[in-house]
């Protein structure tokens, strides 16, 4: 991957992953009471909207990340492969239950899309900074815990 590539992936993640994260927020601690009952918050809108817009930036990137990243890694040593592998085995879960929420319209069908994709993006999010943790990429909590005590 360039980094070019590398950067877009992350800054995507990041996009989505804090509007969806919003969005969950909003939508389970967000509510006020209204003149006629329980009211969503006044952002949720405007937040389900950007998670919306934003997402596909990360499955665009996700695919060029399977191109560049992970097909000439798989025949390789096994390090880093158990989150990465994790993250690629969450991505189609997260996408479709993203998509299905978009087009389905029975309340049954839109809630278990709802919690299968709130848990596979949850977990996606997990092995996603695992695998970036264990490449270096953030700072681990030994290193943390050694340069706040030096």
């Amino acid at each position: 991957m360039t980094p070019l590539e590398r950067w877009s992936l992350h800054l995507a993640a990041l996009a989505t992953a804090g509007t969806g994260v919003l969005d969950g927020l909003l939508r389970w601690f967000g509510q006020r009471a209204g003149e006629f009952g329980p009211e969503p918050h006044p952002w949720l809108g405007l937040v389900q909207h950007l998670h919306v817009l934003v997402a596909p930036v990360l499955v665009f990137t996700l695919g060029v990340m399977v191109r560049g990243h992970l097909w000439p890694r798989l025949g390789r040593s096994l390090e880093g492969r158990r989150t990465g592998l994790g993250a690629a085995f969450l991505i189609a879960p997260m996408v479709f239950s993203g998509y299905g929420l978009q087009v389905v319209a029975s309340p049954a069908w839109r809630g278990g899309l709802a919690w299968a994709h709130g848990l596979s993006a949850g977990l996606f999010l997990l092995a996603y900074l695992g695998h970036l943790a264990l490449r270096g990429w953030l700072p681990s909590v030994q290193s943390t815990v050694e340069g706040a005590s030096g």
